[in-house]
């Protein structure tokens, strides 16, 4: 199977989980409000207030809204002060009412109904953003923070949490983030920049070495060929061919070749002896 089936495959399957995430979705918002639940559905001017304690809306500065399955952001682009903002395991899809938020610098939307981060672009404070938990299908969809020069933290996937996006399925998810956002501080909790990065990044390393051994099969893994003599570790007992004994060998008749000059230079002293007694 090619690499291109491969990827095709796993879109396929992320679009139906995503299909079926969302039809489930809404025929649960359908079967609460049958039965009267309490649905807190639009974020009113009245719910802001009394969740932040503030008057004004300009005048919030951090505020909470988890679970109270909000659907639609209403008034909440009116607290333009607005900097840390918690709306998590709610039911949103849309994001285009906090478009007017910027000086938000903390999201959390983790655990909602996101196809699409369509309305975050605008957000150039924006340094911490959670988006684990949601139906996010493919990379492409982070293209709207791709200008978001402030951004540091970035949370797709929550293993703690147990909280993903269908485009977590892809294995090279993460490879194509840090190739998108080479400014990330931390992505998925993991440490991507500054202090404790090079264990973070020996690992990936180390993963990838693994994952790329792990696509080899059996008959492509070469055997290691020998380098030495198969006898080269084996004692022997025969002297005469053993190195020590060529060394050996050699010494003898280097010191038989000293004997026979230190002969012929006696000889030749002797007989030079013998001319000078002459001679006189």
């Amino acid at each position: 199977m090619t690499e291109g089936t491969k990827l095709g495959q796993e879109k396929n399957i992320s679009d139906l989980i995503i299909d079926m995430l969302l039809k489930f979705s809404h025929c649960e918002r359908k079967l609460k409000k049958m039965k009267g639940g309490s649905n807190q559905s639009v974020v009113s001017r009245i719910l802001l207030k009394s969740k932040s304690g503030e008057f004004d809306l300009e005048s919030i500065h951090s505020i909470k809204l988890s679970g109270l399955e909000i659907v639609d952001l209403g008034a909440l682009g009116e607290c333009t002060g607005l900097e840390r903002l918690d709306l998590s395991k709610n039911q949103i899809s849309k994001l285009y009412k906090l478009a007017g938020l910027l000086n938000l610098t903390h999201l959390n939307l983790s655990a909602n109904l996101l196809t699409s981060l369509e309305g975050l672009q605008a957000l150039d404070s924006l340094q911490y953003l959670n988006v684990a938990g949601n139906l996010l299908g493919s990379v492409d969809c982070l293209h709207f923070l791709t200008g978001l020069e402030k951004l540091k933290f970035l949370q797709i996937q929550d293993k703690s949490q147990g909280l993903s996006n269908p485009m977590c399925m892809n294995r090279s998810y993460l490879k194509e983030v840090r190739t998108m956002f080479p400014k990330l501080t931390s992505l998925d909790g993991e440490r991507m920049a500054g202090r404790g990065s090079e264990v973070y990044n020996m690992f990936r390393e180390i993963d990838c070495a693994l994952e790329a051994a792990s696509n080899y099969s059996g008959s492509e893994i070469q055997q290691p060929k020998q380098w030495v003599p198969e006898n080269v570790w084996e004692k022997t007992n025969n002297f005469e061919n053993s190195s020590l004994g060529d060394a050996d060998q050699q010494l003898k008749d280097l010191l038989s070749s000293c004997s026979k000059l230190v002969e012929t230079a006696d000889k030749k002293l002797e007989e030079l002896r013998s001319s000078s007694k002459d001679g006189s």
